[in-house]
């Protein structure tokens, strides 16, 4: 799996919500904000997250394009994210 499918599957499958504060708004932060993971259209998990409340997520699907661009105009905050999966 690539870093990118990893994270994916941390959003998807609702872990994301339940992880302690700072560690979920990483993911909303860095991959559901900046495009990186956009909604496939379809419906996704019904999970729990971290305070007891049932939620049913979008399926979310990995955009390519949109990774390039950033690449092309935020090299720096590229390099750092998939640096920081590296180091933890």
């Amino acid at each position: 799996m690539t870093f990118y499918e990893n994270q994916l599957e941390i959003i998807n499958s609702g872990l994301f919500l339940q992880l302690e504060g700072s560690i979920g708004r990483y993911y909303v932060k860095n991959f559901l904000d900046t495009g990186i993971f956009k909604p496939s259209g379809k419906e996704g998990r019904t999970v729990t997250d971290g305070y007891g409340r049932e939620i049913t997520l979008h399926d979310f699907i990995i955009d390519e394009e949109r990774i390039d661009e950033l690449w092309n105009t935020e090299e720096e905050f590229m390099r750092e994210l998939e640096e920081y999966d590296e180091e933890y």
